[in-house]
């Protein structure tokens, strides 16, 4: 998800956003460094990895996983986002050993964050909490919402999830449902470990830890034109999403979109798209009103359309090439 076109308007909005830049292998490029001794050490360059660029020792997850590479990654993310939301957590909460720098080490007046206002908290850090992602990353927050929690870490009360064109195959089937907690109303509180994030049975609603549309978080999904058109993947999306609630989550689609559409990269000089500005413009609107509780309200004023699909010609491979009726940009809720 890009940061200039829906991180900044979300954190315009009131909102805190804890943006993370992964670093397990699926993005493009990364700069880690490690901390000794309280110095920050050299940058080392981590590139996007491959099934086959790394061996996997653990056998029983390879046999048991679709995708086992990327099985080993979203537990990584998993632990990703519980230490990014710990630490904030442990930032509002003024803990002394907690070492925390900005980006580029400027300074910044710890003191806005912590204050009090009538002896409540100017940032709320403890619930109501959002989660987004785009590809992979919404592949991450179905995985996050659809296992237990973390042991050792502070739970995500996590009360509405935006999931941008998610990429669904490194999910284990069936799946992904919601998790709901059977001890959530008393006092025993659910452990997990990453083998929940990689087990072949982590979406499986079969057991009674699992219900259906009460008690889980709400979802909005936002699907490029060409996701809606892979058929077996849509309708996976389709009966996942019957189970979000309450009432199912929802799944918009615009037209003409692509998978790139909901990143800076089409509008970038070099590449830029008649209607990617546009694009990105209407996924961040929609996305903010879902995140308001005003979606319907914002659909009313947005160009929409019903879910029409039309044959233009036919593939390579001699199937039918297939699109959606509409003009760029236009909201398909199905």
């Amino acid at each position: 998800m890009d940061w200039e076109e829906a991180g900044l308007p979300t954190a315009a909005s009131g909102k805190v956003v804890l943006a993370i830049e992964h670093r397990d292998g699926t993005g493009t490029v990364c700069l880690p460094r490690a901390w000794t001794n309280g110095q920050k050490g050299k940058p080392r360059t981590l590139l996007y990895l491959k099934e086959n660029n790394v061996h996997l020792d653990d056998s029983s997850s390879i046999d048991t996983h679709p995708m086992p590479l990327r099985g080993q990654q979203l537990a990584f993310r998993h632990e990703e986002v519980y230490i990014t939301y710990s630490t904030f957590i442990r930032f509002m909460q003024g803990d002394p050993t907690l070492q925390f720098d900005t980006i580029d080490s400027s300074s910044y007046d710890r003191q806005s964050w912590t204050a009090s206002n009538e002896g409540l908290p100017l940032v709320k850090y403890d619930s109501d909490v959002s989660l987004t992602g785009h590809s992979f990353g919404g592949c991450t927050v179905l995985s996050l919402l659809s296992n237990k929690p973390l042991d050792g870490y502070p739970p995500l009360n996590v009360e509405r999830a935006v999931v941008l064109d998610p990429w669904l195959e490194p999910l284990p089937t069936p799946g992904p449902l919601p998790y709901i907690n059977s001890a959530s109303s008393g006092e025993a509180a659910a452990k997990s470990s990453l083998e929940d994030a990689t087990s072949s049975n982590a979406g499986d609603a079969s057991g009674s830890d699992f219900e259906s549309k009460t008690g889980h978080s709400k979802m909005l999904v936002i699907n490029s034109e060409t996701f809606t058109l892979w058929k077996d993947h849509y309708a996976r999306l389709k009966e996942s999403m019957a189970q979000w609630g309450p009432g199912g989550g929802r799944i918009l689609t615009l037209v003409d979109s692509v998978h790139v559409s909901f990143s800076d990269f089409p509008i970038l000089p070099v590449f830029k798209k008649k209607h990617a500005r546009p694009m990105l413009e209407t996924i961040t609107s929609l996305s903010l009103a879902f995140l308001e509780d005003n979606l319907d309200n914002k659909l009313k004023e947005l160009p929409t359309t019903p879910m029409e699909i039309k044959v233009i010609g036919v593939k390579k491979d001699g199937k039918p090439k297939r699109k959606l009726i509409g003009n760029p940009g236009d909201i398909i809720e199905d």
